[in-house]
């Protein structure tokens, strides 16, 4: 895909250069194959013509907040208003729509409904957003929303891509102020029966 993405099936890896924020989806190397370049992925490692990476440290991907945030918990995030909406290699709707998904697992423990959210959203928007959605939805985050939920540093998320951060910590204000189970009925998708 370019820019470091890497499609595999209806995922998107990131391959993260060294010293760039670490992400749910990535993996931090120096490979960055071109766009439209083939690249295996398998058996532990990376390989395109550039050369090949190796599995190598974990890093734990969901954070352990110390901090609550606040937001206007009256304002509740429709995934079928916002997914795909904005600007930005991840539209910033769906940037929120994380912090959200996320905000309800990590202080909530409403991963059901996260992942309803989540899921909803996913069919309307980018494949790499649709990736992270999927990962927040697991209480998985940008390595900058760590600093903001286990330091209290939101220096890192609001510098965070073009757009991305601020949307993403509106999004987790949101989901840590949230009250009571959402409100919003997630649409049944049409059965492959149906005459329409």
């Amino acid at each position: 895909m370019g820019r470091g993405y890497v499609a595999v099936g209806g995922y998107v890896l990131a391959l993260v250069p060294s010293g760039l924020p670490r992400m749910p989806n990535g993996i931090a190397c120096d490979l960055t194959p071109p766009a439209g370049e083939v690249v295996r992925v398998g058996a532990g490692c990376v390989a395109s013509s550039r050369g090949m990476v190796r599995a190598g440290p974990a890093w734990d991907p969901v954070p352990s907040p110390e901090f609550l945030l606040t937001a206007d918990p009256c304002f509740v995030p429709d995934p079928l208003l916002l997914a795909g909406r904005g600007a930005g290699l991840t539209p910033a709707g769906d940037d929120l729509l994380c912090g959200y998904v996320a905000g309800l697992v990590l202080w909530h423990g409403r991963d059901l409904e996260a992942a309803a959210i989540a899921a909803a959203a996913a069919v309307r928007t980018t494949s790499l957003a649709a990736t992270l959605l999927r990962h927040a939805a697991a209480g998985e985050l940008p390595e900058p929303a760590h600093a903001l939920l286990q330091e209290g540093d939101p220096g890192p998320l609001r510098a965070f891509g073009h757009s991305s951060g601020r949307a993403l910590m509106y999004g987790l204000a949101l989901g840590c102020s949230a009250p009571g189970p959402h409100p919003m009925r997630v649409p049944e998708r049409p059965s492959s029966a149906s005459t329409r």
